[in-house]
């Protein structure tokens, strides 16, 4: 499978921004192009999604149209990419001056964003956590990485893990 420019893009970011998550990658080339893939999917799903709910609009013009379902996708686009690939770099403290988030809080976000990753790059299977730690794992997760990740409901109970 090649690298998708949602693939590249997330290269570059990494390798900037997190470089030990990078380097932690048994095969970075598979890694990019699979979650190119899967970012490609998810913005496919999500602009399909909103243009099937999209109201019709009397009096609308072909490229008013066109116009708006465009924006949709590129709306549609930057809520994945924010959600799957540019993530925080690994020495962002901006976290620890926020003050709605306690030592506590930081360290569980910590805990969950190393998982997700390991998840993501296949280092690691939903079966290699206890009930405890999924239900950590999915607490306030946003569904497309729950399903990503496998531990949506529908994958869990394939499992049998749910």
């Amino acid at each position: 499978m090649d690298v998708n420019r949602y693939g590249r893009r997330a290269q570059r970011h990494w390798e900037e921004f997190r470089p030990h998550g990078v380097a932690g990658l048994d095969d970075p080339e598979a890694f990019f192009a699979q979650l190119g893939y899967d970012v490609q999917r998810e913005v496919r799903s999500l602009w399909t999604a909103e243009r099937v709910a999209a109201p019709v609009v009397e009096g609308e013009s072909f490229l008013e149209r066109a116009a708006r379902f465009q924006q949709m996708r590129q709306e549609a686009e930057s809520a994945v990419l924010r959600e799957l690939v540019l993530l925080p770099a690994e020495d962002d403290l901006d976290q620890l001056d926020d003050p709605h988030l306690d030592s506590a809080e930081f360290a569980e976000e910590r805990w969950r964003e190393h998982h997700f990753q390991e998840l993501l790059a296949g280092r690691c299977t939903p079966a290699d956590f206890t009930a405890g730690e999924r239900a950590r794992l999915r607490a306030e997760a946003p569904a497309r990485l729950l399903e990503l990740t496998g531990l949506s409901d529908e994958a869990l109970r394939r499992q049998g893990l749910l």
